[in-house]
């Protein structure tokens, strides 16, 4: 049985304050196909806090390997998905025996990271007394990201709060350093803090300002942005307040707020331009556009559309035979 998770998230993106969980009856152990656009739920926000999707106590994040999204085996006479407020991912204690990239596993009564290059010891910790969530850890006396140790990190108060975002009583960590500056209090990440390439990215804010973290280099503070409204619109690129629309941490300056929607593989329009992330895709037909990458494509795939007089790769135009092939190329794929 498949059911189409669209429509319902779409309605708790335009009206987070009332929300009514989605029902639908199942059979006895029957698989079931949760799909639609595999943006990750944690990212819909009501009240400043961000909303999981949920299954009784089960938190639920769409599988961005799985061709359609997120797969689900119950035996439940009815399904019924509902959200929270909380959002944290809890260390584990580290189970892995297999080196899997950019995680920690056992090896030989030893932790090693496995890093792009070359496995990793931790020299002096001990597997009992470690815990792990993909690329963050700690032990009782240090704090980890990857193979790194977190100089000055607490391990009594350090949490992971996504892929990108840990903190601790006296920092916010990221995968490129600390954050200065940020009003712990306040911080709060807007999304799960990974890009549909699978590397940290994402937004965050405290009660002053809001950051953006592409994965390299330095945090960016958005200036300008209306903190009490913005939020991320779950990808990690897209972001809204009150005033403007952000892609990729910028401001899509000639984006009118009313009539701007995201489409999909970084395309978007308003009532009169197209855009893909934050650049206008100069002489694009608005009313005629058309993103032909299909939704479940492969992550890195490359980015297609057309309209009804031109054929588009990412933002550029290219000829017709080509725009064919790279379309059968990514048919083909699947």
């Amino acid at each position: 049985m498949k059911q189409d998770f669209t429509i319902w998230r779409n309605q708790i993106l335009q009206n987070p304050r009332d929300i009514s969980p989605l029902k639908f009856g199942i059979s006895q152990d029957e698989v079931i196909e949760i799909f639609g656009n595999p943006d990750v739920v944690s990212t819909m926000r009501s009240d400043g806090k961000p909303l999981i999707l949920k299954y009784h106590d089960i938190e639920l994040h769409f599988d961005r390997k799985a061709p359609h999204g997120l797969y689900l085996v119950y035996s439940d006479d009815e399904i019924e998905l509902s959200i929270t407020d909380h959002h944290e991912e809890l260390l584990q204690p580290i189970t892995n025996t297999e080196p899997v990239d950019n995680e920690f596993f056992l090896r030989d009564g030893a932790v090693y990271f496995s890093g792009l290059y070359e496995n990793g010891l931790l020299k002096g910790v001990a597997p009992k007394d470690f815990c792990c969530w993909r690329y963050w850890g700690k032990s009782s006396t240090v704090c980890f990201l990857g193979g790194i140790r977190l100089r000055g990190a607490d391990p009594a108060s350090f949490r992971v709060l996504n892929y990108a975002y840990a903190m601790d009583k006296t920092a916010v960590y990221t995968t490129s350093g600390r954050i200065p500056d940020v009003e712990l209090a306040a911080f709060q990440v807007l999304d799960n803090g990974q890009n549909d390439s699978g590397a940290p990215q994402g937004y965050a804010k405290d009660s002053r300002q809001v950051y953006f973290h592409n994965g390299d280099g330095k945090v960016k503070i958005i200036k300008g942005a209306e903190v009490s409204s913005f939020r991320s619109l779950g990808d990690t690129y897209f972001a809204r307040d009150e005033k403007r629309i952000y892609a990729y941490g910028k401001q899509l300056s000639k984006a009118d707020l009313t009539s701007w929607e995201l489409l999909s593989h970084w395309y978007s329009r308003d009532a009169k331009r197209v855009y893909y992330l934050n650049r206008e895709i100069k002489g694009a037909d608005r009313d005629s556009f058309t993103v032909c990458t299909p939704l479940d494509a492969p992550p890195l795939a490359d980015h297609l559309a057309c309209d009804k007089k031109h054929f588009y790769q990412n933002d550029e135009m290219i000829e017709e035979p080509l725009w064919l092939e790279r379309l059968h190329e990514l048919i083909q794929e699947q």
